[in-house]
């Protein structure tokens, strides 16, 4: 069991190439209708969306009027968050004005953070910056409230009560400074689900104050050709299928799996074992509703696209070529790992699901010490253990320090906000002892 939990840990904070190819504008945008947001709400819209605020319902109509039935879906998601009970006094079929929308935002705030405030709802907002000032305070009240309006309270509300609570999350976080510049290091969680967010205050604010996003592969900016290269090397061509390099048992338990998801036969025998490894584990996610398009480099990518230069310190090319370089014994032994040899297709689903489920609570409380323990318990005692963590860990880490040391060395006041699977952060040969053995002071934020 250890085993297998240590393998489905690896993949999960490891596996940032997605199967299906991720576009910037499914991550950056939201395309529920066909009417998109206004400029100003887009982001903030996109974070209600994220944090599961209201149904899918809610987001469309963007610039429409918000009557209170809209409202109350809202509300309950509050509810559901934070374990409140709040009875609304809004009439459904009522047209609702900002000023109502604000109320009943504060009201809902004052339950869940157990607060005895008695200043108005609007002094409260604008005191903890939930509300813009307008022209000599005047803020609209009165105004009817269009759906843009109400979800840009919402998330801001959200995140105050999370803020207040201090639930927001932690993360692996570190920095590492020289005389002229400092590379924030946050060990990321390549999948996720709406709980993760919203980040730590200390996180966002280190990557307000940084001049360049990095992170392993900008795959929000994969060139065609880049795509039809990893097309190329996850499939197999011309006649060959998966089942010729597998064995029975293992093709077996494959073809249950997908079967059990309504994958055709056609497309995964196509598929190589280390791709395939990587398909059964982003379907076993999703089912949990979690996934890639949620993960910590997406969001920072996202929100860097157009504000920051993002910088690529391996490449979607180098990390297809390593996956693809595994030996077929090792790629049958991962694809047989998520599958679980002892379990059929829905238990190892659930066993998946809890692993990751475990490693966003630790990464959310900043627990580097018990994340680490998820990933690296198990001291590598066979050949092909010994070859997975080499390829996966050893030779990127030393990379990935190396790259971190080139920043500090340069001869500019540039701060960079560095972004790598938290594996590599971890453990005794991790890039924060590298850096320490190479007598930088790291410092972990939390």
């Amino acid at each position: 069991m250890k085993t297998f939990k240590r393998l489905i840990s690896m993949i999960c904070v490891l596996s940032m190439l997605l199967v299906q190819v991720v576009t910037a504008e499914e991550i950056t945008s939201i395309n529920i209708a066909e009417q998109s947001p206004s400029s100003w709400a887009v982001w903030d819209v996109q974070m209600a969306y994220t944090y599961g605020l209201g149904t899918s319902e809610t987001y469309i109509n963007y610039t429409n009027d918000i009557v209170g039935s809209q409202f109350l879906a809202i509300e309950k998601s509050f509810e559901e968050r934070f374990g409140i009970d709040y009875e609304s006094k809004l009439k459904l079929e009522a047209v609702l004005t900002r000023g109502e929308i604000i109320e009943g935002l504060y009201n809902i705030i004052k339950l869940s953070v157990n607060s005895n405030d008695n200043n108005s709802a609007i002094k409260y907002f604008a005191d903890n910056a939930l509300i813009n000032g307008r022209a000599a305070g005047n803020y609209g009240l009165d105004e009817i409230c269009t759906n843009e309006e109400m979800l840009v309270f919402a998330k801001r509300a959200f995140d105050h009560i999370v803020y207040t609570l201090g639930q927001d999350a932690k993360g692996c976080f570190w920095k590492v400074s020289d005389a002229d510049n400092t590379v924030y290091l946050l060990g990321s969680i390549h999948v996720s689900d709406n709980s993760l967010y919203p980040l730590s205050k200390d996180i966002l604010s280190a990557f307000a104050e940084s001049q360049a996003l990095v992170v392993e592969a900008n795959i929000l900016e994969q060139k065609p050709e880049e795509i039809q290269y990893a097309q190329q090397l996850m499939f197999y061509q011309g006649e060959d299928t998966i089942d010729k390099h597998i064995s029975k048992q293992t093709y077996d338990k494959y073809v249950e799996f997908m079967d059990s998801v309504g994958i055709p036969a056609e497309t995964y025998n196509k598929i190589k074992p280390w791709a395939a490894t990587l398909t059964v584990q982003n379907l076993q996610l999703a089912s949990a509703e979690i996934s890639g398009n949620m993960g910590i480099d997406v969001y920072f990518m996202a929100l860097a696209s157009g504000r920051l230069p993002i910088i690529e310190i391996e490449g979607t090319k180098y990390q297809y070529d390593m996956f693809n370089s595994f030996s077929a014994e090792l790629q049958e032994s991962q694809l047989l790992g998520v599958l679980a040899t002892d379990t059929n297709s829905e238990e190892s689903t659930v066993e998946s699901v809890e692993v990751v489920k475990a490693m966003l609570n630790f990464w959310k409380s900043g627990d580097a010490h018990s994340l680490e323990g998820i990933l690296f318990a198990v001291e590598p005692k066979n050949d092909l253990e010994k070859e997975f963590n080499k390829k996966l860990w050893d030779d990127r880490n030393e990379n990935m320090a190396k790259s971190v040391i080139k920043m500090l060395k340069e001869d500019s006041e540039n701060d960079y906000f560095l972004i790598v699977g938290a594996g590599h952060m971890l453990n005794h040969n991790g890039i924060v002892e590298l850096l320490r053995e190479a007598g930088y002071t790291v410092e972990q934020v939390k």
